[in-house]
């Protein structure tokens, strides 16, 4: 039985290993340490990551490479990938069981909601229409824009599998949303003096406009005891909302096949790992209904609270760790202007609307409230809408900037639509294809077999024939002698395949003319029906490849049977195989296309 992906191999353990030893060592001096809102887990394991990885004499004294787009060269590689994977997705569940909304009065409910419902949604416009003009990735103005609207590094961490981000981008708006938090408690109290807001209303304005947790309540003690209760409270309904955003970016960001219908399937578009989470806050809402003064839901809820923060500041320790000095300095001055107006806008409304509440002017804040939003959203509209998607993705391409599974897709449909996709690029955006976080789930996840050990899912689809598929392999796993009715362009992802080439002697007989390994970032090329060929995937890794297929030749494929039992690891080149050829009947090989590669919840209604 092969191995479950999420459970690691033995080859993962150093890089699980390392991460988690930064993470450890990040929680347990915020726990030693003076209790600071200056002073964070996830900033400290960013922070040690990074400097670990930059500084040369660290970086060979823990043995580490320098960072690249997966950091393939080292025993880490596997290792920190897992963390980015599988310890993200577990820390993201288990963090449903630390929500916890304060009780309001009525009056407190009524602004707090009236605030909430403009503000959290004009900050994610605003946001994204200051980062479509500078050249700031979609994915990165999620990030942006969610710690900005929630909660700072938590949001950023659960959000970046859902948006499709990468770590050095995780990395970047972890620093950018911080930074702003740290802004707030130099400014917030001198100008909530200035406005002449009392001690309650000023707390709530906090906890409505400060990312951090620890913040929003050390920026509301300033405004008095109420204050700092009034924060708190705040703040935690605050993060009520993360579940609804998350849902809610997953099926905007969610790229569905051709006849897809999103809106009948929005539970199958949705990943697990969300699913679990809404399932612990429903657990933790009623615990706190039914049993609020039980020990042992306490010390359960303790104890969680612990592994979430030790989890939590593993990933990010392993986000720093990919995080490279000049690629940071290159795009941190477009984020911090991203989150610098999205935290400038956050914080002026919510004051705006906050205080003409407390002067009992409920009409003229709600009139501010849906003015401000309508505003934003004719901004985003503007900047960055479809054609502002395009212009970016067009933008990276030109400038040979790695592409995300989304933007390749995106990149390749308005190619073929302008008649554009000829050889060089799609050689071009292959080569420059580097998945994000999260976007491959759909292929190890994918019920469609493509032969024995092996399964695949098809991501995009054009009008020429072309097609991104991706194809996931498990350990061990060789497809037969074959042959494509279709040109493929091929691209390793994952793991270690190894392709063994063949020429045709006779009526069943082949000889083996090449075999080469092929690791992250390796391309090939077959040319249909004149290349058979042999595809097995090594170590104790699955192996995932990404192949743009060429339009169907119009006959079925090729695959050939061995006679006798053959040793395919040890087949020496010019060796020659007995086989009886017949018609290649897995699905996408005997004519029927990528097609074949559609997910069940992505097929036509």
């Amino acid at each position: 039985m092969a191995r479950a992906q999420w459970l690691p191999a033995r080859g993962d353990l150093a890089g699980i290993a390392l991460a988690l030893a930064i993470g450890a060592l990040a929680v347990s001096l915020t726990r030693v340490l003076p209790a600071s809102p200056l002073l964070s887990d996830v900033l400290l394991a960013l922070a040690f990551g990074a400097l670990i990885t930059n500084v040369r004499p660290l970086r060979s004294l823990v043995g580490i490479a320098p960072p690249g787009e997966e950091r393939e060269a080292d025993r880490y590689a596997t290792g920190l990938r897992f963390v980015g994977k599988w310890v993200l997705r577990l820390s993201i569940v288990l963090m449903g069981l630390k929500l916890q909304a304060k009780i309001f009065g009525a009056s407190e409910l009524l602004v707090l909601g009236m605030v909430a419902a403009a503000s959290i949604p004009s900050v994610f416009f605003v946001a994204h229409a200051v980062a479509a003009p500078l050249g700031v990735r979609r994915p990165l103005g999620d990030l942006l824009a969610g710690g900005t609207m929630i909660c700072g590094a938590s949001a950023v961490n659960a959000l970046a599998p859902v948006v499709g981000a990468r770590r050095e981008e995780q990395g970047v708006a972890i620093g950018a949303v911080f930074l702003f938090s740290v802004v707030a408690l130099v400014a917030f109290h001198p100008i909530a003096t200035l406005v002449g807001l009392d001690a309650a209303h000023a707390g709530l304005w906090s906890g409505l406009a400060v990312n951090d947790l620890s913040s929003a309540v050390a920026v509301g003690q300033q405004m008095g005891d109420a204050g700092g209760a009034m924060a708190a409270a705040a703040k935690s309904s605050r993060i009520v909302l993360m579940a609804p955003m998350l849902i809610v970016l997953s099926l905007m960001r969610r790229r569905a096949a051709p006849g897809a219908d999103v809106g009948k399937r929005a539970l199958d578009q949705l990943p697990g790992f969300l699913l679990g989470y809404a399932a612990l806050a429903i657990a933790r809402a009623l615990v706190d209904r039914f049993a609020p003064s039980s020990r042992a839901a306490a010390a359960v809820l303790e104890g969680n609270r612990l592994v979430v923060d030790v989890l939590m500041a593993t990933v990010t320790a392993s986000i720093g760790l990919h995080l490279e000095g000049r690629r940071l300095i290159a795009s941190g001055w477009r984020a911090l202007a991203v989150g610098g107006v999205a935290s400038a806008w956050m914080a002026a409304l919510t004051l705006t609307m906050v205080t003409l509440a407390a002067r009992g002017a409920m009409t003229t804040a709600a009139l501010v409230g849906a003015g401000s939003l309508t505003a934003a959203a004719l901004a985003y509209r503007a900047k960055a809408g479809p054609r502002a998607e395009v212009r970016l993705v067009k933008e990276r391409y030109a400038a040979s900037e790695a592409l995300t599974v989304a933007e390749a897709s995106l990149l390749l449909d308005r190619l073929d639509h302008e008649g554009h996709l000829d050889d060089a690029a799609l050689r071009r955006v292959l080569r420059l294809l580097q998945p994000s976080i999260g976007e491959l789930i759909p292929v190890r996840a994918s019920p469609l077999a493509h032969g024995v050990g092996c399964r695949w899912a098809t991501f995009w689809e054009g009008a020429s024939g072309w097609a991104l598929v991706a194809v996931c392999r498990d350990p061990g796993s060789a497809t037969p002698i074959h042959a494509h009715p279709h040109r493929l362009l091929g691209k390793s992802i994952e793991g270690t395949l190894e392709e063994l080439r063949f020429a045709v002697v006779s009526d069943g007989r082949l000889r083996l003319v090449e075999r080469k390994e092929l690791t992250h970032g390796d391309l090939v090329e077959t040319d249909g029906l004149a290349t058979p060929h042999l595809v097995r995937a090594l170590g104790d890794h699955h192996a995932i490849d990404m192949q743009l297929r060429g339009p169907e030749s119009g006959l079925p494929g090729k695959r050939w049977q061995e006679l006798d039992t053959v040793d395919y690891a040890h087949l020496a080149i010019g060796a020659e195989v007995i086989t009886r050829a017949e018609i290649d009947d897995r699905p996408g090989q005997s004519g029927d296309g990528a097609a074949a590669g559609r997910l069940p919840q992505a097929a036509p209604s």
